[in-house]
């Protein structure tokens, strides 16, 4: 099938395996990589609560200009770091987009009668800023941290074992799942000698969808399987690597701390 699935199942795929990319820049000799994942995690998490707690522009503007400084100390690419959190701010803006001419406030133009004004424009702003730099930081944590360390470093926080098991088994098997889908859609390639049409193309993404889902079911009965024999009831113990806090950790944790008590300060007062 060479049409539009075809074409978005690959994009999924290199997607994917973009996720597989970024355990090089773990590996890289920067800010980041260097500190205790614990330590990464609760620091990150802690600017991603100050962005939540944020209600004016500057205070996000500033904690995305922290997020680009953190980039650049620990080796990201700013374009590949862009890359990754741009498509959910996009989509979010798009959500928010009518609050532009639902919130009251001075007109500041007039789209087919309809007006446009600055409280609105503000708010959509405002919220698409705040999403942006929540999921930079979201990004700078996964691209900067291995996954392995990640969940280590939960275990060891106490996060409760469920959620721990979900992250883990979702992130293991999401690559399985779609490289699946890539195979059955070469294979049907594979099987195709002239181009097909729209309705053509329609009727084998059907068929496909359905061998797919017959296929995802019985991988996951055999993974559960497999997970029960080798003592699947009991917690994930994740190999994880201890590491020494140093000053460079104790600073990270202490510009988080006055992140967040920054944030709610400006955010509560008067």
């Amino acid at each position: 099938m060479t049409g539009a699935l075809a074409r978005t199942v690959e994009s999924i795929s290199g997607a994917l395996r973009a996720v597989f990319a970024a355990e090089q820049v773990a590996a890289e000799d920067g800010f980041l990589q260097g500190r205790d994942p614990r330590v990464t995690l609760l620091s990150l998490g802690g600017f991603a609560l100050a962005v939540m707690l944020a209600r004016t522009p500057a205070v996000s503007l500033g904690l995305g200009v922290v997020t680009v400084a953190l980039a650049l100390l620990s080796s990201v690419p700013l374009r590949e770091l862009l890359a990754r959190s741009a498509v959910v701010p996009a989509a979010a803006a798009v959500v928010v987009l009518p609050q532009a001419v639902l919130l009251p406030g001075d007109a500041l133009a007039s789209v087919l009668g309809v007006a446009v004004t600055d409280a609105g424009v503000a708010y959509v702003v405002r919220f698409t800023l705040r999403v942006w730099v929540g999921v930079a930081l979201l990004s700078l944590l996964t691209v900067t941290t291995p996954f392995s360390a990640l969940v280590a470093a939960m275990r060891e926080l106490r996060v409760p074992v469920a959620l721990v098991w979900v992250l883990a088994v979702t992130y293991r098997y999401l690559f399985l799942f779609f490289d699946e889908l890539q195979r059955l859609v070469l294979a049907r390639d594979s099987r195709t000698t002239d181009s097909a049409g729209a309705r053509s193309e329609w009727r084998d993404a059907k068929r496909l969808a359905g061998t797919f889902l017959l296929r995802t079911l019985d991988r996951g009965e055999r993974v559960g399987r497999g997970m029960r024999a080798r003592g699947g009831a009991r917690p994930p113990s994740p190999y994880g690597r201890p590491r020494a806090v140093d000053g460079y950790d104790y600073a990270l944790s202490a510009c988080a701390v006055a992140a967040v008590v920054g944030a709610g300060v400006v955010r509560w007062l008067p």
